[in-house]
C-alpha cells in the first residue's frame, strides 16, 4: 500500500465515522490523471452497503519535500482547504434559494485532512454520475465554451455578492488571498521553475524568428501573478480554470459542467480566469470565430446571475470596466500560452512523467503545442496586443 493510499483510509474512517457510515466492503483503486494532474494521486472509492453503492473521489498531495515551497503547496492546499470548509458555505448561502441551473454548484464535499505531505480531499465521484472530461488535446468547441463561461460567470457573481452583503467578511477573506504562483517576491528556486531561460527559449523555439522578440518581451517583464493581481476592487478567481478542470454531462442545451480544482482561488480579476479558460482551450481558428462572442456571452451571462442575487451589474462591474479590464489583462493569454501550454497539450506518456518528483522536470514540445502557440500569437497580435 502507498503511502498516499495510506493517507486516504486515515481520512475515510474519519468520514466514515463522522457520518456512521458502515459499509459492508470498501474498494479503492488508484488512477491515472491522464495529464489533468500533477500535484495529487488520484483514487476512485466505493463504498458498498446492503441496498445500494456510494461512489467517491479522492485526491492525495503528491510532491516531494524539497519541491512544496517550490511549487507553492502549502497555499495549493491550503487554498482547497479554505474553499470547502468556508467559502462554500458562504456562497451556497448566497444562492440557496435559487434553482439548480442557475447556482454554481460545488462537488459534494465528504472531508478533508490538512496534515502536511498528506493533504487529502475526498469529494463525490461525478464521473459516476455521468459526467466525462473534455479530450485536453481537442479545440474547445462553441457549446463547452457556452457552458464553461455561464458558469465562470456564476462564479464570479457569488464574489460581488458576497462583497455586497457582507462587505467586512468579504475584505477579510481577500485582504490575504495573493495568487502565489510565479511571483517577484518568490524565492529563487520558484522563479526557476517558472522563468528558466533555457525552457523559455525551448518554448519560443516554436515561433517565427519575427515574433519571438516580441513575445519574449513581454514573458520576462510579466508574471503569473502579477496578471492575477486586481485592477481595481478585488474579485474572488478561480485562477485555473480550464477544461481539465471540468466535467461535463450531456449535450447542446442540456450542457452541463462542474469544477473540481479550488487550489488557485484568490483575490484576483474576473478577466484573467476567462482569458485563461478560453485561450487554454482554443485553437487559432476557434480563437477567431468565437473569443468575442464569448466574452460577450459571459458578460451577459454575469448581467443575468448578478441580477438574481439582487445585484446591480451597473453598480458592481459595468460593462465599461469589463472591456477595459479584458484590454488590459490580454497580454495575460500570451504568458500562459508559453507557461502552461506546454503542460496541457502533452501527450499522456510526457504527462505521466513525475513531475512532482523532479524540479529540473520539461516537458517536451509536441506539434500541437505549437500549433496552439502559434495561434495564441497570431489572435494575440490580430487584437494589437504584440
Amino acid at each position: 500500500m502507498t503511502d498516499a493510499e495510506k493517507a486516504l483510509r486515515a481520512l475515510l474512517d474519519q468520514v466514515l465515522k463522522e457520518r456512521g457510515y458502515e459499509p459492508t466492503e470498501i474498494k479503492i483503486q488508484e488512477m491515472s490523471s491522464g495529464g489533468r494532474n500533477y500535484t495529487s494521486a488520484l483514487f476512485c472509492i466505493s463504498l458498498c452497503f446492503p441496498d445500494k453503492e456510494l461512489k467517491l473521489f479522492a485526491k492525495v498531495a503528491h510532491i516531494a519535500q524539497e519541491l512544496r515551497e517550490v511549487m507553492q503547496a502549502d497555499w495549493l492546499y491550503g487554498t482547497e482547504r479554505f474553499v470547502y470548509n468556508r467559502l462554500t458555505h458562504l456562497y451556497n448561502d448566497l444562492q440557496k434559494d435559487l434553482e439548480d441551473e442557475y447556482r454554481f454548484i460545488f462537488p459534494e464535499f465528504y472531508g478533508i485532512s490538512e496534515e502536511t505531505g498528506k493533504e487529502t480531499v475526498i469529494m463525490e465521484n461525478l464521473v459516476a454520475s455521468g459526467y466525462e472530461t473534455y479530450d485536453r488535446l481537442k479545440s474547445l468547441d462553441w457549446d463547452h465554451g457556452r457552458v464553461g463561461v455561464e458558469n465562470l460567470a456564476k462564479f464570479h457573481a457569488l464574489s460581488f455578492a458576497l462583497q455586497k452583503s457582507d462587505p467586512e467578511t468579504f475584505k477579510k477573506i481577500t485582504a490575504n488571498m495573493t495568487f502565489r504562483l510565479g511571483g517577484d517576491d518568490q524565492n529563487q528556486s520558484s522563479k526557476d521553475m517558472w522563468m528558466q531561460s533555457d525552457y523559455i527559449e525551448s518554448m519560443l523555439s516554436v515561433l517565427d524568428e519575427g515574433d519571438r522578440d516580441a513575445v519574449r518581451k513581454i514573458i520576462m517583464n510579466s508574471t503569473l501573478s502579477k496578471f492575477n493581481k486586481p485592477i481595481d476592487k478585488p474579485v474572488i478567481s478561480h485562477g485555473d480554470y480550464r477544461l481539465s478542470n471540468m466535467l461535463f454531462k450531456g449535450q447542446g442545451d442540456d450542457l452541463q459542467v462542474r469544477v473540481v480544482d479550488y487550489q488557485t482561488v484568490h483575490a484576483g480579476c474576473a478577466v484573467t480566469d476567462l482569458i485563461f479558460f478560453i485561450y487554454l482551450g482554443a485553437n487559432e481558428e476557434f480563437l477567431r470565430l468565437y473569443f468575442d462572442k464569448l466574452a460577450n456571452h459571459y458578460y451577459t451571462s454575469l448581467e443575468e446571475a448578478l441580477k438574481r442575487l439582487s445585484v446591480d451589474p451597473v453598480e458592481v462591474y459595468p460593462r465599461e470596466q469589463f472591456e477595459s479590464d479584458l484590454k488590459e489583462k490580454l497580454a495575460y493569454a500570451i504568458l500562459v500560452g508559453v507557461l502552461l501550454l506546454p503542460v496541457i497539450t502533452a501527450d499522456e506518456e510526457s504527462a505521466d512523467n513525475d513531475v512532482a518528483e523532479d524540479s529540473n522536470y520539461v516537458v517536451k514540445t509536441s506539434d500541437l503545442y505549437a500549433q496552439r502557440l502559434r495561434g495564441v500569437v497570431s489572435d494575440c497580435m490580430r487584437r494589437g496586443v504584440l
